[in-house]
């Protein structure tokens, strides 16, 4: 019996070391993104939209076809390094941009389908950019593109959607993320944490891994950031297999990448997108995990390239 008591007030003490941990975790969001830490980076362009400033980068001759590029949830417009230079060589006029909440775009109170779908068509004016576009999305990024061409089809060109799945179904521990208090205490005292013992869950290539991991968390350092992650999470990525169907009407010419080794969406996952956009061209890019753009480049580009020059 004095064992047992012993025993329980040993788990009490780790219980509640384990509850505070997170309110004594030195906070790395240290960064406003205001008008002085965008002063200080006088080599960035941003524009200023009805919900706050968007960070974009042009690049390639301004008379060649313009492609632009969309990001997933996790990661800022980085995750496009590979496919940015390769499409600029390749002569076209090329767009990235950081979405609300990632890299140095504004940390707005609400994230939802709709902030995402108003900032890439208000980015869009802002640029002058009237006639249709080649968009490529990457998971959210790829739901943010599907959308986009469902809404405003006459803005779209071509598409270009990596990482893409039907079922909208998230792994159970973004799913635990989700829940009230527990994701705000997570994400409080163990995101950097968890972002690094889950790198092999959306990229199969360690040292691809190790780089990609250390420029993901070059933007928690400014705040906001958690939250619009937690929130973006919360908010879902279900019901697009009707936003699917839609766009496969439209005739639009369209490819689609998955990687084999994919743990974030299920690899079989893309033949519910075939099945809902009949016409679109299908790659599999062998060996690779979520973020195929960065882990397999050489796979990914020249098919993309060939895709948008046809």
């Amino acid at each position: 019996m004095k064992y047992l008591k012993w025993i329980m007030a040993v788990l009490a003490v780790l219980i509640i070391a384990i509850a505070v941990y997170p309110f004594f975790v030195r906070d790395t969001e240290t960064i406003v993104l205001d008008d002085a830490a965008r002063a200080s980076m006088p080599n960035e362009s941003f524009v200023k939209l009805s919900d706050g400033y968007t960070h974009y980068q042009w690049g390639g001759p301004k008379d060649g076809p313009t492609v632009v590029l969309v990001h997933g949830a996790g990661a800022p417009y980085f995750m496009w390094e590979y496919q940015f230079g390769a499409l600029v060589q390749a002569g076209f006029h090329v767009l990235r941009y950081d979405l609300f909440g990632r890299g140095l775009s504004d940390r707005p109170s609400v994230y939802t389908a709709d902030l995402y779908d108003r900032q890439l068509l208000e980015l869009l004016d802002s640029q002058g950019i009237k006639a249709p576009v080649d968009l490529a999305g990457i998971s959210m990024g790829g739901a943010i593109t599907v959308r986009f061409i469902d809404r405003h089809p006459e803005r779209v060109r071509k598409f270009a959607l990596f990482g893409v799945g039907s079922s909208g179904h998230l792994p159970l521990y973004m799913r635990i993320l989700s829940l009230p208090l527990v994701g705000e205490w997570v994400m409080k005292g163990f995101l950097e944490k968890a972002i690094k013992s889950n790198s092999q869950s959306v990229m199969r290539d360690p040292d691809k891994s190790r780089e990609y991991m250390q420029k993901i968390l070059q933007q928690m350092q400014y705040k906001g950031t958690r939250r619009a992650l937690l929130e973006t999470l919360r908010d879902g990525f279900g019901g697009l297999m009707p936003l699917y169907e839609r766009v496969g009407k439209s005739g639009k010419p369209g490819i689609l990448f998955s990687g084999t080794e994919d743990l974030l969406v299920p690899f079989a996952e893309h033949a519910q997108v075939q099945a809902a956009i009949p016409s679109i061209e299908f790659h599999a890019v062998q060996g690779a995990g979520h973020d195929s753009i960065f882990e397999a480049p050489d796979a990914v580009n020249p098919l993309l390239i060939e895709f948008l020059k046809r």
